[in-house]
């Protein structure tokens, strides 16, 4: 147990500001208490005092992400000089499965566990706490960096969420979801992703059987009209908008506008690495971005903060047993201390960068931040260069290192051939029994795959095949840098709106 010290912004409905507020957090992994002042709750008498040094915050939730593919850089289709329209276009483009699938299926069979943690270091450094879109294949521990929102079990055994990335496109394909709506599970599904009038009928399809609830987090929804945001409205259900995907594939976005008028819960996600921002930090700028070129301001700072706090937070806490997202007694005691740039708390997060960084807290533990705090709450926790910041991180294993992460990815890019090898290996071990050691924990691509043989999937299930051995990028720095905003500058789809991001820099 410890105690936060800062001022503390809640995310409460009532949106209150501790200026000089304390955060207990219990052994538990839960907040016990949050206090003005110095008031001490009883048992908390003698637990260690950290002042945080800047404005303590709950921890960002990153509700669409597709974690497998965040070591590849930024993709464009050389040869399309439009937008996409639907997103079951790209993912058969000329150079897609040599530069996205295919990498990244040798790096999740080759090095998984090693793809994992890298995957996640990029989102914590950026303040994120839990993340959806796991890659399938071996299921990582509970709280192994941060929270895997689609395999999260908080200490249960339950399977509290479902998730249908690529679209199911028939009442059959969708029976197991219904079931799982049914008995009070969450679900998290793609849908309407892209410009297209047609694609609508994804959605309507939900609707159709019934899953349109509480439970439903729609991601995307490029293709909604009002009436489907009524209806997700009535439904209790939560939009989870892209901005920065949209724009890079589609030249546009979901009509969040419409959205907020019809009362949605909007939640937002950074996608995935080659369409999408580094972290869900980044992904606040491309919102405040949005926001500003309209002809009147859509949103609030606040109620941005919003979308990747409490708002994400009430989507989970529908399902999840404990509160999250905001900083309340009996909340998970996920945390972020940002340090203090602009005087109002709420643009103070939207203008923060991983520099501003200053402490990651998942579930009680310090998992991350500067090394002055992470020596007293986490002495374990190894050095980590951050671009040019020094942090320090905690893996749970003092064997994991960053350097040893980074390592074991190089290896795989060093020699594609041995990693194809050691690939076929760890998915027959998966085949033969599951098995997640250190040596078989294979990821297994959520993401369109054209290259794979797909009769031979359908037979045999989703390690059917070995991938073949192909150049790998290096992986992607943590921070973003002049090379990333060259590449966004290159890409004419999103008509120049998302090269004001080199301003937050």
């Amino acid at each position: 147990m410890f105690v936060l010290r800062g001022t503390v912004v809640t995310l409460r409905p009532d949106g209150e500001v501790l200026s000089r507020g304390a955060v207990y957090v219990g052994d538990d992994g839960l907040i016990a208490a949050v206090t003005p002042g110095d008031d001490v709750p009883p048992g908390f008498e003698n637990a260690p005092r950290i002042t945080a040094g800047g404005v303590i915050y709950p921890g960002l939730i990153d509700l669409h992400n597709h974690l497998m593919y965040n070591s590849l850089p930024l993709w464009t289709e050389p040869a399309r000089k439009v937008p996409w329209t639907s997103h079951n276009q790209w993912g058969g483009a000329p150079t897609y499965s040599d530069t996205i699938s295919k990498p990244a299926r040798l790096l999740g069979a080759a090095a998984g566990r090693a793809l994992l943690r890298y995957v996640e270091t990029r989102a914590i450094v950026g303040g994120t706490t839990s993340i959806q879109g796991n890659p399938r294949g071996a299921v990582p521990p509970d709280n192994d960096l941060i929270r895997n929102v689609d395999s999260e079990k908080l200490g249960t055994r339950e399977d509290f969420i479902r998730v249908s990335t690529l679209v199911a496109d028939s009442t059959e394909a969708l029976a197991s979801y219904v079931t799982a709506v049914q008995q009070g599970r969450g679900f998290i599904a793609h849908t309407a992703e892209g410009t297209d009038p047609k694609l609508r009928k994804e959605f309507q399809l939900l609707d159709d059987v019934g899953v349109v609830k509480r439970q439903l987090v729609a991601i995307h929804g490029g293709a909604l009209t009002a009436d489907d945001f009524a209806n997700l409205q009535g439904g209790g259900s939560s939009l989870v908008w892209s901005p920065f995907s949209n724009y890079w594939l589609y030249g546009a976005t979901a009509d969040v506008t419409t959205a907020k008028a019809k009362g949605v819960r909007l939640c937002i996600g950074s996608d995935w690495g080659p369409s999408g921002t580094r972290n869900v930090l980044w992904e606040l700028k491309v919102a405040d971005l949005w926001n500003k070129a309209q002809p009147q301001r859509v949103f609030t700072d606040e109620e941005l903060v919003r979308m990747a706090t409490s708002n994400p937070g009430e989507a989970l806490s529908g399902v999840w047993p404990h509160p999250v997202g905001r900083i309340e007694k009996g909340a998970l005691a996920d945390l972020i201390v940002v340090g203090r740039g602009q005087d109002d708390v709420h643009r103070n997060l939207i203008a923060a960068t991983e520099a501003d960084i200053r402490l990651v807290v998942v579930g009680g533990r310090a998992r991350y931040g500067l090394r002055a705090l992470m020596s007293t709450l986490a002495p374990a926790a190894t050095r980590i260069s951050v671009g040019r910041l020094s942090r320090a991180i905690d893996y749970g294993d003092p064997a994991v290192t960053w350097k040893s992460v980074v390592g074991d990815l190089e290896k795989v890019r060093k020699n594609p051939e041995g990693a194809a090898e050691r690939a076929v290996n760890a998915l027959t071990a998966l085949a033969a029994g599951g098995v997640a050691l250190e040596d078989s924990f294979v990821l297994l691509p959520d993401m369109p795959a054209p290259e794979v043989d797909v009769d031979a999937r359908r037979r045999n299930g989703p390690v059917a095949e070995a991938p073949a051995p192909v150049k790998v990028p290096p992986p992607e720095p943590l921070t973003t840098g002049p090379s990333w905003f060259d590449a966004v500058d290159a890409n004419p789809f999103h008509q120049g709106l998302l090269s004001g991001l080199r301003d937050y820099a």
